[in-house]
């Protein structure tokens, strides 16, 4: 794997602490309506890719579940976006944009890139390069035709790749799951501390005219070489 790709760096291990702590709020919170609504209190977090295709270089943000977020407020100003950039949001609802139920001002409170990938083939001569070292799959969930994998390893003394990988024989025959394998190519790296990442796969070229709903089965392998298996559809 060529270590030129600079959007494949998995973050240091400061950063992925930071996210460890809020990870659990992620499934349990939306932006659904309450009477709470608008409570400078409340907070919000949720996955999503920054839009800054706008001429004045702001940004909005658009969120997994079709939401679309307006910043009027950025406690994080020094936090660097760019357009297609997967975020994890921090966030506080201030108001409805012209009374839309899903278009928010919002103020930002804090701004995670999060690791964004295409699932590639496996062949011959990046099959090795993929690596197989352990890699515990911690949670696994869809959004938006987008694969989300919170995981677990050990390092800290270089920089790891994170792929997944499918062989172009799994796409053949739609009745079947197509096997997806998650796989950790960590370069020898002799580090000790336990670490936590978060990564993104896209999963649009896995979707077939000839079915409307696509089977995944994907695979680690953990920490004592036990194979990890979590089947998914979307």
């Amino acid at each position: 794997m060529p270590n030129t790709e600079s959007s494949e760096k998995i973050k240091a291990m400061k950063n992925y602490l930071k996210i460890a702590v809020i990870l659990i709020l992620i499934l349990t919170v939306s932006c659904e309506k309450n009477d709470d609504y608008y409570s400078l209190s409340d907070i919000w977090i949720s996955l999503g890719f920054i839009d800054q295709s706008q001429s004045d270089g702001s940004f909005t943000i658009q969120l997994d579940n079709g939401d679309t977020l307006f910043p009027v407020a950025n406690a994080v100003p020094y936090f660097k976006t760019k357009d297609s950039m997967r975020v994890m949001a921090n966030f506080t609802i201030l108001d409805e944009v012209d009374e839309s139920e899903n278009r928010f001002f919002v103020k930002i409170n804090n701004l995670y890139e999060i690791l964004y990938k295409e699932i590639i083939p496996i062949t011959n001569d990046n099959s090795d390069s993929l690596g197989n070292d352990p890699v515990k799959i911690k949670d696994i969930w869809i959004s938006n035709n987008i694969l989300n994998i919170e995981f677990n390893y050990t390092g800290g003394e270089k920089i790891h790749f994170i792929n997944l990988a499918y062989s172009e024989e799994s796409l053949t025959d739609p009745q079947q799951p197509i096997e997806l394998d998650f796989r950790h190519n960590a370069y020898s790296d002799n580090g000790k501390y336990n670490l936590q990442g978060l990564v993104s796969f896209n999963l649009n070229k896995l979707k077939q005219s000839t079915s409307d709903t696509v089977n995944i089965v994907v695979k680690a392998i953990d920490n004592d070489g036990l194979i990890q298996t979590f089947k998914r559809s979307f």
